[in-house]
């Protein structure tokens, strides 16, 4: 379900509010961070109901913001003369700086949730864990900052292409962490570990296809 919502929610950034989105991306971007401290705000205190049930998932399991960035990385492969990366491409910086702000609500809960475990949190698959999902956050982080209009000015042409190019990587990895946490319910046969495997499987499959031709 939280896939649907998220793929209703997308398609209206993408599609229906793309010159707006272009034009007056500020708002926007105050939208995301004001649902995200919703998020993190109803997380504390316990918020309960179905309209919760629906939001919520978008930010913890962080899926508004892997679309996002699917959509972002997709752009990139689709032909010079697709309609749809006519459309896409004039606003894949503002769709990366929404993406990047709504992944926080997933990084604070978790972050919440193990950062006071860190002295026995070392060992093992945990550790390998943590320590994938902060070189994610990092590079997430060098990405945002560069996709800043400021920052892509001040820095030498090439040098920013390089930088750039370290979204490759960091799509790659998001999917190693899906894998992480997916792979062991999936084995053992949980629908919804499956389903979200599946459709995580299909995105990224389908964008090294692509990538790849």
């Amino acid at each position: 379900m939280r896939f649907i919502v998220a793929l209703v929610l997308s398609f209206a950034l993408v599609w229906a509010c793309a010159k707006p989105l272009k034009k007056y991306p500020v708002p926007f971007y105050l939208g995301a961070i004001a649902l995200v401290a919703l998020y993190c705000w109803g997380t504390s205190v316990g918020v309960r109901g179905d309209a919760w049930s629906l939001f919520q998932p978008l930010m913890q399991r962080c899926a508004l913001a892997f679309l996002l960035f699917s959509i972002v990385m997709f752009v990139g492969v689709l032909g010079e003369k697709s309609a749809l990366r006519t459309r896409l491409m004039p606003i894949r910086r503002q769709l990366s700086i929404l993406a990047c702000i709504f992944a926080c609500g997933h990084i604070v809960f978790y972050a919440a949730s193990y950062i006071p475990r860190l002295t026995s949190a070392f060992s093992g698959n945990l550790a390998f864990s943590l320590g994938l999902a902060a070189l994610i956050t990092a590079l997430m982080a060098v990405l945002w900052a560069t996709s800043a209009q400021r920052v892509k000015h001040a820095m030498n042409a090439r040098r920013w292409k390089q930088v750039q190019a370290l979204a490759y990587g960091f799509f790659a990895l998001i999917f190693v962490h899906l894998l992480g946490y997916l792979i062991v319910p999936a084995q053992a046969g949980a629908p919804e570990a499956l389903t979200t495997l599946g459709f995580y499987t299909l995105v990224f499959g389908a964008y090294a296809a692509l990538r790849l031709r």
